[in-house]
Formats: C-alpha cells, sequence, structure tokens
C-alpha cells in the first residue's frame, strides 16, 4: 500500500498465503468447538452472518458468559454473541439483530431457526404429507428436509450411497413446501410419460398381431 494521502487501495496481491485451508477443529475436539461449528446464525443478514462465520472459523468468537440487554425491550433476553436484540424483537421489527438494518435498506434476513415445539410439529405434519410420495421421492424429500444431499463418488456416479451436510441452514416452511410440490408434479409426469408407454406397447402388440394374422391369410 503506498504511503500517498488519499491512497487507500492496495493493487498487488497477498504477499504470504497458506498452502492448506485452516481448519478450527485439527488439535481441538472440544465439545465446545463441535457446538460452535454446528451452531446456526439467524434473525440476521447475510453480511453480519458471514462476519460471526469467519470468528467461528478462525476461532476468533467469544461466546457471552450470561445473556445481554436488548436494546429494545431492555431485558436481558441476548443469548448470542455479537447481537444487541433478542430473538422476539429482531423478528417482530424485522431488523438485524447486529446491525440493526431493515430490509427497507436493500438487505436480506436470514429466516429463524425454529424451536423444538416448531420441529417436531413440522415433522409431523410434512410426515403425514409424504405419504403419497414414491420411496425415491420420499427419501429425497427427508434428505433436503434435514439439510443432507448425496455426494456422488468416482467409482460410481449413478447410485451414490454417501452422505455430505449442506450449509447449517435448515430450509424454511415455505421452501419445504415449494420442494414438495415440485416432487408431487415431477411424479405426476412420470406417471403420465409411464400411462403413454405403456399404451404405446398395446398398440404395438395389437398392430404385431394383426400382421401376423394376414400372413398366415396369405399362406393359406
Amino acid at each position: 500500500m503506498s504511503s500517498k494521502r488519499g491512497d487507500m487501495q492496495r493493487v498487488r496481491a497477498q504477499k504470504h498465503q497458506n498452502k492448506t485451508i485452516f481448519k478450527n477443529d485439527l488439535h481441538d475436539n472440544s465439545d465446545r468447538t463441535k457446538k460452535l461449528n454446528a451452531m446456526s446464525i439467524n434473525e440476521v443478514c447475510q453480511h453480519c452472518s458471514d462476519v460471526i462465520q469467519w470468528k467461528i472459523r478462525y476461532r476468533k468468537y467469544k461466546a457471552l458468559t450470561k445473556p445481554s440487554t436488548c436494546n429494545k425491550c431492555n431485558q436481558r433476553n441476548v443469548k448470542k454473541a455479537y447481537h444487541v436484540l433478542c430473538r422476539n424483537c429482531a423478528l417482530s421489527s424485522k431488523q438485524c439483530a447486529k446491525c440493526l438494518k431493515t430490509e427497507e435498506d436493500g438487505i436480506e434476513l436470514i429466516p429463524p431457526e425454529p424451536t423444538a415445539a416448531e420441529k417436531l410439529k413440522m415433522d409431523i405434519e410434512f410426515k403425514h404429507m409424504i405419504k403419497c410420495l414414491s420411496e425415491r421421492k420420499r427419501r429425497t424429500f427427508l434428505r433436503y428436509m434435514n439439510g443432507k444431499k448425496k455426494k456422488k463418488t468416482e467409482d460410481d456416479d449413478e447410485e451414490p450411497t454417501e452422505l455430505e451436510e449442506r450449509p447449517k441452514t435448515r430450509p424454511t416452511r415455505e421452501q419445504l413446501l415449494d420442494k414438495l410440490a415440485k416432487l408431487k408434479v415431477s411424479e405426476k409426469d412420470e406417471d403420465f410419460y409411464g400411462d403413454i408407454n405403456s399404451s404405446g406397447d398395446e398398440y404395438e402388440d395389437d398392430g404385431e398381431q394383426e400382421w401376423e394374422s394376414d400372413d398366415e391369410e396369405n399362406t393359406a
């Protein structure tokens, strides 16, 4: 960076770069590190979420020892570090719990993670709704619901069996309903084209029988 006054932009690239990616759990497999890596970041904008994820990734995150005071309700309900609003105030005011920006400022808030009771209710609801799906579609939906996806291997690309984790954010109820609707539509299309193929086979069989009967009459 130049020492010239007003020149605050560096042109050259970073001088020292790591050859391997830093892993925060390489030498630390404690429960605290596992909880931090599995923690979901909600009620904030995407920029603040990236900042908090960076702190977790490079072991800069400092968790709260006790709940802090919310800037709106003035109650000690803030249980997440770097947040200045509690969950209820952030959802009611539709503000980022860290930078206090709203959707009018051009940001998109990350939807909140459902509570334990909401998760149980959602699981029961969607298990009842996927009964009409085939086994393959049902497994696809359950993987999407649990935040997992199939990982293809080099040996077998057609039927992969290994699973890899998706990003920590769990799909919302609207996203799950949209996924379920797409699976139902695709299943209807498969049934429709399956009926067409089966009817086409019947027509071909009838045609073959007619040609065989004509040949028998000609030989007679």
